[in-house]
């Protein structure tokens, strides 16, 4: 293969990456290995009553003879189709009070390149010479963002404090924010804007409404804005556990909130949607006109009536709620259960929302990666947990919790999404191989 002469941007984007490594896997187990037990990736299950749901508006949309040629033959406006614009936004204003309007609406080919746009708009180096910053609160942090920076260094993380709820029972982790260090970071360095996702990507750990408000406060008091990325959250698609945030949106002016069509059962048409600062909301939408002209019209125009209506937040509270429920609670049963048939000690993030389990096993010697590796051989696909843990500065490990450090080598994200037999299956065969990769390192 020739040695081609890229640019610097051109060679970090196109370099391995966590990301890149997921979605590779992903296509290659949908072409190749159709019998792989994948418990990767972010793909939502096939909810049957969604199925039918979008069956019906596909339906009643090829029925319209005009709006489906407006969705396969024409453009939209960079921001988004007007109509969709203004009903997201009415359903916002009048559902939760958001007080919004189309102009505070862009939507992105998925959420992935929404964030994208938005971390190299804010950050990096600046006219004036300033080299500003993205802050993620909580590490570990979706693997997506990770190697999104155009310049390099973009992502300063500040580790999650390890809690356990129940002090007697270490069989459950939580990890929590620790505003000490996110408050020296913000004094230290040139932050444009703190970032998490909520639910957090891999862990199902909901950052608390507390938490939330102590972030904001600290996003005014140095002057950045507040990123929260709800693909799995509150009020749509509602894979959450608590229900205050299906009834109630956190937004203050300093929010940039990112929703997505993908988790309920939209995945492949691309279309998330941002609220934020009207100025924001313009300078994306340039930057879509640059990067792909226009976004998906399909998927803005299969759900408008879901979102016109406000159905899209009834069916994630009576459908798509109690689907992942039940999966999760049957995922942690078989975890348990599987574990303790091979006496490997096993240690659960509390799972309370998007449909991963993250499973932290403290024997585990050899790292993630090498599991990983041994996974696949045995016809199982789940995520390594070390590439979640980005933008932590080698520099300050002697001051870090010991239980973190070696917790990031020791953790794997699963997947409840897919079939009940397969997520079976799938966690008997990783209990196995922990427990033979264990008493492998036992041996020596």
């Amino acid at each position: 293969m020739r040695n081609y002469i890229v640019s610097a941007i051109g060679a970090k984007l196109s370099q391995e990456s966590g990301i890149l490594e997921l979605m590779n896997d992903l296509g290659e187990t949908v072409a190749l290995r159709p019998d792989m037990l994948t418990l990767g990736g972010g793909n939502p299950a096939e909810i049957p009553e969604m199925q039918t749901i979008w069956r019906k508006s596909a339906e009643r949309l090829m029925k319209d003879g005009d709006e489906f040629d407006k969705a396969l033959a024409h453009y939209d406006a960079p921001q988004g189709e007007t109509r969709f614009l203004d009903a997201f936004a009415a359903m916002f204003r009048e559902q939760f009070n958001l007080p919004i309007s189309r102009a505070n609406v862009a939507v992105t080919s998925g959420a992935q390149l929404g964030a994208f746009s938005l971390f190299n708009l804010l950050a990096g180096q600046t006219k004036d010479g300033r080299a500003r910053k993205i802050l993620v609160p909580l590490v570990p942090e979706y693997v997506g963002y990770a190697d999104m920076g155009v310049e390099p260094g973009l992502f300063i993380g500040v580790p999650g404090k390890i809690t356990y709820p129940n002090p007697d029972d270490r069989s459950v982790f939580k990890y929590a924010v620790d505003f000490n260090s996110v408050e020296a970071v913000l004094r230290k360095e040139d932050v444009a804007a703190i970032l998490l996702s909520r639910p957090t990507n891999p862990s199902g750990n909901l950052i608390t409404r507390a938490e939330l408000v102590k972030l904001d406060a600290l996003a005014e008091k140095y002057d950045a804005l507040l990123i929260v990325d709800n693909a799995y959250g509150g009020p749509f698609p509602g894979i959450l556990e608590d229900k205050t945030e299906l009834d109630s949106v956190f937004w203050t002016p300093r929010a940039i909130l990112f929703y997505s069509l993908s988790k309920i059962g939209l995945p492949s048409l691309r279309t998330a949607m941002m609220i934020a600062p009207e100025e924001i909301v313009e300078r994306v939408s340039a930057m879509t006109a640059i990067l792909g002209l226009a976004n998906n019209s399909l998927g803005q125009r299969l759900a408008f009536p879901l979102v016109q209506s406000g159905e899209i937040l009834s069916l994630s509270r009576e459908v798509v709620l109690p689907y992942y429920r039940k999966r999760r609670t049957d995922a942690i049963e078989i975890v348990r259960r599987e574990f303790a048939r091979v006496g490997v000690d096993v240690r659960l993030h509390k799972s309370e929302g998007a449909f991963f389990l993250w499973l932290w096993t403290p024997e585990l010697k050899c790292g993630s990666k090498a599991l990983y590796r041994r996974l696949k051989e045995k016809g199982v696909l789940a995520i390594p947990g070390s590439g979640f843990f980005y933008g932590l500065s080698d520099m300050e490990v002697e001051n870090r919790d010991p239980e973190f450090e070696r917790s990031r080598e020791q953790t794997l994200r699963v997947s409840f999404s897919s079939s009940e037999l397969v997520v079976e299956r799938g966690l008997r065969i990783i209990a196995e191989t922990i427990a033979e990769m264990t008493a492998n390192s036992r041996a020596y």
